[in-house]
């Protein structure tokens, strides 16, 4: 049991690390390409990536989540016919990414004029259709990794994709785009060229280990027939469709209704763009952590929940919990006190980024929540339950923009993500604490992670008043620094005077 309590707290960091560093990356190079192609254009921009996401997210087939809980409850059976396994996800994969990438190769034309962006998206479709069953073999592959527990090899292929993707980009937009290349076909390269690197890497990452499972001894799969796998698979394969056509529904309405709002396109366009570009991934970058252990967690309980080993899964899942808590908490104080000076830092031009991270403090722990209870989730089988709940999610945030958008701008948007995060992260909350037969503690999921949070954001107050920095830059810094540190010493002291204090190392150290 220690042996996995250290590796998956090694492998939540690792895959922190990777993830901070990658996203602090993307960040930079928006703000690079932003800064190169007009604020209007990174509205524009948007689209054409969400147009993508689609895309890849239909040839995907959310095959990451399946293939990755399936290894792990086949491992979890004690069959280890994981040969098996791999063969269904693969196949699978390869044939939905093909059926895919031929049909956007000849509907290039009609999804062009569908979009209706002014601009010509024929030949970038088909340029990323070319990358979709590179990249469903890579996540299927990704999927097995992160099963195993062999979170490094996944790391390594987030940064051979990022690197190859961005290095490609950023050339081409420093040397190319003066020069009358079209901006839109150089994203779907660049697209391609990660995908293609990442999948050759993770090739020969796996032909390592078939060598080697393909050898273990094993009995009948828990999985035995391809009818048995698309069953399971189904529900998974719905989810993924969903929330991936709902979220497009929304992303194509809210700009469309602050079109209709404001009397300049432009600056409906500079408003989508900066909450898109800017906000958004702000307010997403320290989740890093929790996607980390989302990927790591999910598997586990998989694996946890097939054994039948209720107390240690019960166990898991309040620690989760409450440690993501007290996380969401802090990190809603943070963007509390600094997300003025945060976002004059990300725009410097525009006010609307800083007064937007502070008045969204309050549906951070609901956001960075549903990161977690959607892993416990998945790994306790209620994939149907996700998919209905995340029907209801963005029925309502579309509902919202549709009504409010029109009413008060850019804020219906807030409107909308407070509507729907919070109904729907409660709702999840409710069914994880049924399906896993948990109680709801007030005192450690709600009083300690306030506490936690308020005594770290008065003391870097404190620190920074006494400071006195010259500008917004160095009080966000010197703040968060002081925070962070704060934090830690008082998340050991609760560590040190209570058992039940649990932070992201504990969740595993005491299961």
């Amino acid at each position: 049991m220690k042996f996995y309590i250290n590796k998956m707290a090694k492998d939540t960091i690792g895959l922190t690390i990777v993830s901070l560093v990658l996203q602090a990356l993307g960040i930079f190079l928006n703000a690079f390409i932003s800064e190169k192609l007009g604020t209007a254009s990174v509205g524009i921009m948007t689209l054409i990536f969400t147009l993508f996401s689609f895309i890849m997210v239909l040839a995907n087939g959310n095959i990451f989540i399946a293939t990755s809980r399936f290894v792990s409850e086949e491992i979890g059976c004690g069959n280890r016919n994981v040969k098996r396994i791999m063969r269904y996800s693969l196949s699978l994969s390869l044939t939905l990414s093909i059926t895919f990438t031929a049909l956007s190769i000849l509907l290039a034309d009609v999804i062009s004029e569908y979009a209706d962006t002014g601009i010509g998206l024929a030949v970038p479709v088909r340029i990323i259709a070319l990358s979709l069953p590179l990249a469903s073999a890579g996540s299927c592959i990704k999927g097995y990794f992160t099963a195993v527990r062999k979170i490094n090899a996944a790391c390594c292929g987030d940064c051979v994709e990022f690197s190859a993707k961005w290095i490609f980009l950023l050339t081409s937009v420093i040397f190319l785009i003066d020069k009358g290349y079209d901006i839109y076909t150089l994203i779907a390269f660049s697209i391609l060229t990660g995908e293609a690197v990442s999948f050759v890497f993770y090739i020969i990452k796996y032909s390592f280990e078939y060598r080697i499972f393909s050898k273990y001894p094993c009995g009948a799969p828990n999985i035995e027939t391809v009818p048995k796998y698309l069953k399971m698979y189904f529900p998974i394969l719905v989810s993924g469709y969903v929330q991936m056509i709902l979220s497009t529904a929304n992303d194509a309405i809210v700009p469309v209704a602050l079109l209709k709002y404001n009397a300049s396109a432009e600056r409906a366009l500079s408003e989508y763009g900066m909450f898109e570009a800017m906000i958004i991934p702000t307010i997403f970058y320290p989740s890093a952590l929790l996607c980390s252990l989302s990927n790591v967690l999910m598997p586990e309980i998989a694996r946890v929940h097939s054994s039948g080993n209720k107390e240690r899964m019960q166990d898991l899942i309040v620690k989760a919990l409450s440690s993501s808590f007290i996380f969401a908490f802090f990190i809603a104080g943070l963007f509390f006190m600094q997300g003025v000076n945060i976002g004059n830092v990300l725009c410097s031009s525009d006010s609307l980024v800083g007064e937007t991270l502070v008045k969204m403090f309050p549906v951070i722990p609901f956001i960075y929540l549903e990161i977690i209870l959607e892993s416990i989730l998945k790994g306790l089988g209620k994939q149907n339950f996700s998919t209905v709940n995340s029907l209801c999610e963005y029925i309502i945030r579309i509902v919202c923009v549709v009504v409010f958008v029109n009413r008060y701008g850019f804020t219906g948007v807030l409107i909308s993500y407070y509507a729907s995060n919070i109904y729907s992260n409660i709702i999840r909350i409710a069914v994880v604490c049924r399906t896993a037969d948990i109680h709801f503690s007030i005192k450690k999921f709600l009083i300690i992670p306030f506490l936690y949070s308020s005594a770290s954001c008065i003391t870097a107050s404190a620190v920074t008043k006494y400071i006195k920095p010259v500008n917004g830059l160095l009080s966000a810094v010197i703040f968060i620094s002081s925070a962070c540190i704060m934090f830690l010493a008082v998340y050991e002291a609760g560590k040190m005077l209570s058992k039940d204090s649990s932070g992201f190392i504990t969740i595993i150290g005491k299961a």
